[in-house]
């Protein structure tokens, strides 16, 4: 069987990768309107999971079944989320354009330590709404829950995210690019690190 049969592993492998690309433009495009962006990012990882998982579902279909099934509930957690994620990006643009005096250092650390959790909270949770038929303070508290025992996961999460459009500013001509190269690899890891641990999840629920 040669590298380019469509069922040679070369080929299953692009199509992955494929899908991956389709799924974050998929996402951007969705996202658009703001307030859409949390079942966007539920529909992304609906989709995203279940590729891990070896299910090989329709990309767009599966996804734009995710994004009506839970756009109630990820809208109604995303733009209070939002809100907040607004006022501490206002509080930082005070502190920043404030000088080192604006604030104490100890309300520095504490703002910084706010941003993270509310940061990593809000990701964490489409993924949870993805993955599991729950109320919106089962998911809230889950995600919650998740970032305390995945912490340092978390974190590097969140560094990814932000690595395509920090390194944007320094390679401007390759932003396109990075984007692309990036967030296609980051939703690969960052998908199967979720499948696995949602499995000790449902494993745990199973045997309680």
């Amino acid at each position: 069987m040669g590298a380019f049969h469509p069922d040679s592993e070369f080929m299953q492998a692009l199509s992955r990768v494929a899908d991956y690309v389709i799924l974050n433009v998929l996402c951007v495009i969705f996202s658009l309107p703001i307030i859409t962006a949390g079942a966007a990012m539920t529909a992304k990882y609906y989709v995203s999971m279940k590729i891990v998982r070896g299910e090989e579902p329709a990309v767009w279909q599966a996804f734009w079944k995710s994004f009506r099934e839970n756009f109630k509930q990820a809208t109604g957690i995303w733009i209070p989320a939002l809100a907040i994620l607004l006022v501490l990006a206002w509080d930082w643009n005070a502190v920043v354009n404030g000088g080192s005096q604006s604030m104490p250092s100890a309300g520095k650390i504490l703002l910084m330590i706010m941003t993270l959790m509310v940061g990593m909270v809000t990701y964490a949770v489409f993924p949870f709404l993805a993955r599991f038929q729950m109320t919106t303070v089962e998911a809230l508290k889950g995600a919650m829950v998740f970032c305390f025992l995945h912490l340092p996961k978390m974190l590097l999460i969140l560094l990814v995210i932000a690595l395509p459009y920090v390194l944007a500013l320094w390679y401007f001509e390759w932003a396109l690019g990075l984007w692309f190269f990036i967030t296609t690899v980051a939703l690969y890891y960052i998908s199967r690190m979720f499948v696995k641990e949602f499995k000790k999840i449902e494993q745990e629920e199973q045997l309680s």
